[in-house]
């Protein structure tokens, strides 16, 4: 079975690769091939981190869909304790 790498490893490894590192010395210091740094160095050129981390264009939309839902209703709950904000501020039952 071959091994899984993290895709922030993979990332790392290729940033290092586009920055000029030797490949040698990177197949040696993290114990990975030379052909998969090449098909990482690929993958990322293509389609960038979404693509090393191996997600489907579906699973990467699902989840931008739940965090703009996520968003939402944080944009509804500070408006929320906006109002109560302002209504506390003027304080009508002091008056």
């Amino acid at each position: 079975m071959p091994k899984s790498y993290d895709p922030e490893l993979k990332m790392e490894i290729v940033l290092r690769v586009l920055k000029g590192e030797n490949i040698s010395d990177l197949v040696e210091e993290y114990d990975v091939s030379r052909h998969s740094i090449y098909v990482w160095k690929k993958d990322f050129l293509d389609g960038g981190m979404s693509k090393l981390s191996g997600e489907s264009p579906t699973e990467q939309e699902a989840k931008l869909k739940e965090k703009d839902e996520q968003i939402q209703q944080m944009q509804k709950i500070i408006g929320q304790q906006k109002v109560q904000m302002e209504i506390l501020k003027k304080k009508p039952w002091q008056d």
